[in-house]
């Protein structure tokens, strides 16, 4: 069972594995495209209770901010030991992480770095 009560999408990925974070553009609509067009910027946190208070604390480390309604965006994460790039993610095995989007899908909610539709 991946969706828990209240505890989000749970993945198990694996070194070399990629992820693909998508905002669809809902104009034009598409086939993964919403009738109103929901702002979110996700951020990857390091701990269990940021994800659980919805909450970024610290600096924040912003993966995606979906805010173009009329553009596709994506963002790919490798799940690598070690990264090549001086700002790109490296994973441990046997290691949580969590991604939050703490904005409540509103534009003017886009900035909140606690609450709102956590992942």
């Amino acid at each position: 069972k991946r969706f828990g009560e209240e505890k989000g999408y749970v993945l198990y990925p694996q070194i070399g594995d990629r992820l693909d974070l998508i905002c669809p553009a809902s104009e034009p609509p598409g086939p993964r495209s919403t009738m109103d067009y929901e702002y979110y910027k996700l951020y990857l946190v390091s701990t269990q209770e940021q994800a659980d208070r919805c909450e970024v604390t610290g600096p924040p480390n912003l993966l995606l901010t979906c805010d173009r309604p009329n553009s596709d965006m994506r963002f790919t994460i490798k799940f690598q030991e070690y990264s090549p790039n001086l700002w790109g993610h490296e994973f441990k095995t046997q290691q949580d992480y969590y991604i939050i989007a703490t904005s409540d899908g509103t534009r003017q909610g886009l900035e909140r770095m606690r609450g709102g539709s956590c992942l």
